[in-house]
């Protein structure tokens, strides 16, 4: 090859590189120019913006706790107990005269952490099976969606006290519980969006080109069904929380000394008329949580809807 042959040859390379990293390049500004179309839509609803405050209130207040306040959550104080709400105790004191508001911060870790695994869980289960059902099809769609179906028969709650009663009381058979519980509603919905994908035009073109089944699946169909997957996480999170609360308050959950809502809502139920402060803070955080994520994730629903 003559020098001006290998000089061609260098010129064309540098043209296709070039003409590559401008594609990329291109495509990367038009997607951070979507990505920033959305959070603004998005963030002109009301209620995204209320359930977001909320939401990352608790998420700090969860992080931050140690510093938050100066009381520890599991430590009786004899000198201290079913005290009235005031400066010193802003929430009141339960009847071992620990600190309310202090046992409310950390229990907010403990309802983000189950809730957030949880639901992570049961996502990647019931996005996983939805997959393979809507995909293949025939004897593997039977069989994956009988059991969605009989999961899906049963309460959500009823089906996670079954669970633990299986498993035993504790945190991490709680999450376990949860997930066991709650994946069948990914499966049904990735299962519907898969079998409308399946049979479009980029899919067989990935077919002709000879991509594995797995590749076709977690690469071309599942990043285009997972819209409605994210708002049903979204809106799935204080479900979790209120399981937890419930199985917690049952004394299938965390157990005490742990701070979790639940348990404080357990602890002063025979406490109404004489300190109802001990039962109203948490079922007030339990409340406000609940709204706030609601909020979002009904705002997130109407920003993704494409009849929006």
């Amino acid at each position: 090859m003559s020098i001006y042959q290998s000089r061609d040859v260098k010129a064309h390379a540098d043209k296709v590189w070039f003409e590559r990293d401008t594609v990329l390049e291109k495509k990367h500004d038009k997607d951070i120019s979507i990505l920033l179309d959305f959070i603004r839509k998005l963030f002109k609803h009301k209620g995204a913006v209320i359930g977001a405050a909320i939401i990352l209130v608790f998420i700090l207040t969860a992080v931050f706790a140690p510093w938050l306040t100066s009381y520890d959550y599991e430590s009786p104080d004899i000198n201290a107990m079913l005290q009235a709400p005031s400066w010193e105790h802003p929430f009141g004191t339960d009847e071992f005269g620990r600190d309310i508001l202090t046992r409310i911060i950390y229990g907010s870790r403990i309802s983000l952490k189950v809730s957030l695994i949880a639901v992570a869980v049961s996502l990647v289960i019931g996005t996983v099976l939805g997959a393979l059902a809507g995909y293949y099809g025939g004897v593997v769609d039977y069989i994956i969606t009988s059991i969605t179906d009989i999961a899906w028969s049963f309460p959500t709650t009823l089906l996670a006290i079954a669970f633990i009663a299986a498993l035993g009381p504790g945190l991490q058979n709680v999450i376990i519980a949860i997930a066991l519980a709650s994946w069948s509603g990914y499966c049904r919905v990735v299962r519907g969006e898969v079998l409308s994908l399946r049979q479009r035009e980029f899919i067989e073109a990935a077919r002709i080109l000879g991509m594995s089944d797995s590749r076709i699946i977690f690469k071309h169909i599942l990043p285009n069904a997972l819209t409605p997957v994210v708002v049903m996480a979204t809106l799935e999170l204080p479900k979790a929380i209120v399981i937890e609360a419930s199985l917690s308050f049952l004394g299938l959950g965390a157990q005490p000394p742990l701070p979790s809502w639940g348990v404080i809502l357990d602890s002063g139920k025979g406490l109404i008329g004489q300190a109802p402060w001990v039962s109203f803070f948490p079922g007030l955080m339990i409340m406000l949580v609940v709204l706030g994520f609601n909020l979002f994730g009904d705002a997130l629903r109407d920003v993704l809807d494409p009849k929006s």
